[in-house]
């Protein structure tokens, strides 16, 4: 929330310095598997020394799911994400190559019950876009 807040008004600002926008975000990730389940921090972990993010959010949105069909004899508390991430690796890769890329890293989570991962994976030029 501070963080996000802090960013908000240093890129509101005019003479707005990109090392600041770096060191915001890199504090954001190393913080944020502070109290998180082990599948949360794995996702987390993986994608950050493969990617290299810029920029990334991991959202467990397991409790939404847990009385559908598919989870009926699920024993995994932690089956449904959503992650959004900005990567240079993205770079010259379709959507498709991007999310097998971002699949292929998470292989043994699916493996041991990650059921579901909804995938936003954009280059820094794209988010740069107006």
């Amino acid at each position: 929330m501070i963080v996000d807040s802090l960013r908000t008004l240093l890129r509101n600002s005019v003479n707005y310095p990109k090392c600041i926008s770096k060191s915001v975000t890199f504090a954001k990730r190393s913080m944020s598997t502070e109290g998180k389940g082990p599948v949360y921090t794995s996702i987390w972990n993986l994608v950050n020394q493969n990617l290299e993010p810029t920029h990334m959010e991991l959202v467990d949105d397991s409790a939404k799911h847990a009385g559908h069909a598919a989870m009926k004899d699920s024993t995994a508390r932690e089956s449904h994400f959503k992650l959004k991430v900005v990567s240079a690796k993205f770079e010259g890769l379709s959507l498709v190559k991007r999310h097998q890329l971002v699949y292929g890293l998470l292989n043994d989570q699916f493996k041991d019950g990650l059921h579901a991962l909804n995938i936003v994976a954009k280059t820094p030029q794209e988010v740069a876009k107006p």
